[in-house]
């Protein structure tokens, strides 16, 4: 047993050379859901980050363009069904399968999910708002903020005590990989909720300079 755990205890520490796509498609054995969940994240952070962009070289009410060209195509659906024939069930259910902890699974597939169709809101209520007025509401925030998750937050029920980052740690047998993931999700939460905040205010240009993501690389070492 000890052997077990320090083999299992190297693996989860020692350097991974396989991509976290390669890693995640192996922890999940489901290479369609390790996909569409690293893709989808990476989706919105790089969509996010090229909305601020736009959004940091416009002072509110001048010269503000149109959008539309950061909605976010690959959104992830929680409950939609798989179209391959090995894979039929939902991503959500296919999640809690694959991690055998169905509040974490949960976890995941709701904020991927809102964060997504949240941001596409936000493109959406950014260019009604500018036919009309360049950006003039000041109820951002109020309808369209997200609560924000808390990785390291213990667990409430009696079968999952552990935080979901030790959680997903564990389901995985990758540190890193369960960092990345859980921590990009819980950083575009925050950085989406602080876009909102600035946007309810009359800013300046330069507003959004700190204002951004750093985008999980699915097919880096």
């Amino acid at each position: 047993m000890e052997t077990l755990h320090k083999q299992l205890g190297d693996k989860m520490t020692s350097p991974h050379k396989s991509t976290l796509r390669k890693s995640l498609r192996s922890a999940l054995s489901h290479k369609k859901l390790a996909d569409e969940l690293l893709d989808s994240l990476a989706d919105s952070q790089t969509k996010f980050n090229s909305l601020v962009s736009q959004l940091n070289g416009q002072a509110k009410g001048v010269g503000n363009t149109a959008t539309s060209a950061h909605l976010i195509t690959d959104i992830f659906e929680a409950d939609g069904t798989g179209t391959e024939a090995q894979h039929k069930s939902t991503l959500r259910k296919s999640l809690r399968s694959a991690l055998s902890h169905k509040k974490l699974a949960d976890e995941i597939a709701d904020s991927m999910e809102e964060l997504a169709t949240a941001q596409n809101a936000l493109s959406v209520k950014l260019d009604a708002d500018l036919a009309i007025g360049a950006y003039s509401d000041t109820d951002y925030a109020s309808t369209l903020t997200l609560a924000v998750s808390d990785p390291d937050a213990e667990g409430s029920d009696a079968q999952h005590k552990q935080s979901f980052r030790k959680s997903l740690k564990s389901a995985l047998v990758h540190s890193r990989l369960a960092d990345q993931i859980l921590d990009s999700i819980a950083d575009m939460q925050t950085q989406y909720n602080a876009a909102l905040a600035i946007l309810d205010t009359a800013y300046a240009a330069s507003a959004f300079a700190a204002v951004s993501s750093t985008p999980i690389d699915p097919d880096a070492t």
